[in-house]
């Protein structure tokens, strides 16, 4: 760690070099205090640079690096965002580097590779660029699949939730079914009950066909029974003696001898 630190300083100190054409007292003491691991002493130093110099993005990216060191990501954020206003493409590089390795800690995957590839732009030599590159692609993969998986297993698990939650429903269903009372089920009509009912019930047609039309029946029917039969009536007895008179005026045989001329016999039997 403090070889790297120790690199990252001296790549720093030249690079201001390099931009101010000359050092600067503060800033080569704010590099040894980085080096050191003193941050504090080292944000003091560039502080009191900028107050002499004004704001550099070289001045910056150190600060980023400083305050990287003591765990404050936002501001080293801002510091590098800050460094990549360079003109200078080895401190534009770095400083889009640094914000590659802030988004990957933080496992923003996208905004990691867009940085990383930023930095090859400017430096394709940066090795540590190339390799953090490969290893968000690798993990962003790996984040990708098992979303994936953990998606298709809530779905499987949601699937089952279902079809229980269905199986219950359906043995309730049965089993209220099987607890209904014995008078309710004797109660309920029959299928084979109910078809046999229906044959037994006489058609509308059926019941007429014996019946005799009206247009069909005779005349004389008709008369015989609307028109009401005579009835005997009682003779009154003069009535009766007056009839009987008038038979023995008829008759031929009166007191048992035949009237008129009598006819000879033919022959003698």
């Amino acid at each position: 760690m403090i070889a790297g630190k120790t690199m990252l300083a001296l790549v720093a100190a030249g690079w201001l070099a390099e931009a101010l054409a000359s050092t600067h007292a503060d800033i080569d003491a704010g590099v040894a205090a980085y080096t050191a691991g003193d941050s504090d002493a080292a944000l003091e130093r560039y502080t009191a640079a900028e107050a002499d110099l004004g704001e550099r993005p070289e001045i910056h990216f150190n600060k980023g690096l400083a305050l990287l060191a003591k765990g404050d990501k936002e501001g080293a954020r801002k510091a590098f965002e800050h460094g990549t206003e360079s003109e200078v493409s080895a401190v534009h590089a770095s400083a889009e580097y640094e914000l590659g390795n802030i988004e990957l800690d933080a496992e923003a995957f996208d905004p990691a590779i867009e940085r990383y590839i930023k930095c090859l732009k400017l430096q394709p030599e940066h090795a540590n660029a190339k390799w953090n590159l490969e290893l968000a692609l690798l993990k962003k993969q790996q984040k990708e699949d098992e979303e994936k998986k953990k998606q298709e297993e809530e779905k499987k698990k949601q699937d089952e939730e279902n079809k229980d939650e269905k199986d219950e429903d359906k043995k309730d269903e049965e089993k209220k079914d099987e607890e209904k009372p014995d008078e309710e089920k004797k109660d309920e009509p029959d299928e084979e009950k109910k078809d046999e009912e229906k044959k037994d019930e006489p058609k509308p047609d059926e019941g007429k066909k014996d019946e005799p039309k009206p247009e069909e029946q005779k005349p004389d029917e008709k008369n015989e029974q609307q028109q009401p039969q005579p009835q005997p009536q009682p003779l009154d007895k003069a009535d009766l003696d007056k009839a009987l008179e008038q038979l023995d005026e008829e008759d031929l045989f009166q007191l048992g001898r035949p009237q008129g001329r009598q006819v000879p016999v033919e022959k003698d039997w």
